[in-house]
């Protein structure tokens, strides 16, 4: 079992994509310095490894810029390049613009038979 429980306030999610295939690596959040992330994690990650960190309402997208396994854990620091916050409000906004407040005679559909998650939408008129 995993020292890094979700349940831990300073719990936080490292994700990434290598060789095409998506990760996902549980981690406890440190600190922000500046453009500095400092999180810790029971997994190395490789330098110049470009990330994205969820930790509470934000999403921070950034390049892992150290990565070393000091007292049986990995510390990693992350240069981050942009930070998304009010994730939360953000979702409930879409939900709202897309559920809620098409009109009947303007419907949205996703294009290609997908879902709602795709980036693409087209419209048709009733």
């Amino acid at each position: 079992m995993s020292r890094y429980s979700t349940h831990d306030p300073q719990s936080a999610t490292i994700k990434f994509s290598s060789k095409g295939i998506s990760q996902s690596i549980p981690c406890l959040y440190g600190d922000i310095q500046g453009k500095r992330l400092f999180l810790e994690t029971e997994q190395t990650l490789p330098i110049s490894q470009a990330v994205t960190v969820e930790y509470n309402d934000a999403l921070f997208l950034g390049e892992v810029i150290f990565c070393a396994n000091i007292n049986q854990s990995w510390k990693v620091e992350i240069k981050v390049e942009q930070v998304l916050s009010g994730l939360q409000s953000l979702i409930a906004l879409r939900s709202r613009l897309l559920c809620e407040n098409v009109s009947p005679s303007s419907r949205m559909r996703p294009v290609g038979g997908g879902s709602f998650s795709e980036c693409k939408l087209s419209y048709t008129r009733q």
